[in-house]
């Protein structure tokens, strides 16, 4: 149980006669790099609010191919198809940065939602911006470019990780946007000689985020303007 105010922003925007009754079923853990949290197709047997790091939510190809459908920091959940009410998850979750969270049995997560109305209100108010960023993103990967997409995908992670500094393979990066890593490598080479980030075995350094602001698409924007119209407070 954890012992202090929760630093994920839904349950920090809670009403503390709420959070009371919560805090009892949280169960604080580590988010391990690269850890599966959420198997797609799998009965939901928890949730999770990180604190810190990211969890991306992924879709698996037969192929072996994956590809990311959307990133969650401490501003939302895992998963908000068991906020909707489905018993079984669509898709993967992992860790895609380190960090924190605050994890809930579905058990008692479905008795809370039914309990506690500012819980569940809070909840569908941060699905429907979780919404705003799957479609803008599925727009987004259709008509920008790789770079353009990168640098989105980099200003996020950077608002999420409370850091300039953070752990990201290319690998990793590759598969989050769905291209070639040989693609990233040159989007990032490009990037670090605009001396706009500095990437080294596995780390990357945002060193000038308006410049990245001015290389990424309009997507960045709009998705950060959806969470801001919906986050709880």
């Amino acid at each position: 149980m954890p012992t202090s105010k929760p630093k994920n922003r839904i349950l920090a925007a809670l009403p503390p006669q709420e959070w009371k009754l919560i805090k009892p079923v949280c169960q604080p853990i580590e988010l391990i790099n690269g850890r599966e949290l959420i198997e797609g197709g799998e009965p939901f047997t928890h949730v999770y609010f990180p604190e810190s790091g990211i969890i991306s939510t992924v879709s698996v190809f037969e192929s072996g191919d994956v590809a990311e459908i959307a990133t969650t920091g401490r501003e939302g959940m895992v998963s908000i198809t068991a906020v909707l009410g489905a018993d079984r998850a669509l898709h993967r979750s992992i860790v895609q940065m380190p960090g924190s969270a605050l994890m809930i049995d579905i058990q008692s997560f479905r008795r809370l939602q039914r309990e506690l109305p500012a819980f569940q209100t809070a909840l569908l108010t941060y699905s429907r911006a979780y919404l705003g960023q799957v479609m803008q993103s599925v727009a987004c990967n259709g008509v920008h470019s790789v770079e353009e997409r990168c640098a989105r995908w980099l200003l996020m992670a950077h608002d999420r990780s409370g850091s300039d500094t953070f752990l990201l393979t290319q690998e990793f990066l590759a598969q989050m946007l769905a291209v070639s890593r040989p693609a990233v490598n040159l989007v990032a080479r490009t990037l670090q000689r605009a001396g706009l980030i500095r990437y080294h075995r596995g780390q990357i350094t945002i060193l000038d985020r308006q410049g990245l602001e001015e290389v990424c698409c309009e997507c960045y924007g709009l998705i950060r303007q959806q969470y801001e119209q919906h986050q709880p407070r």
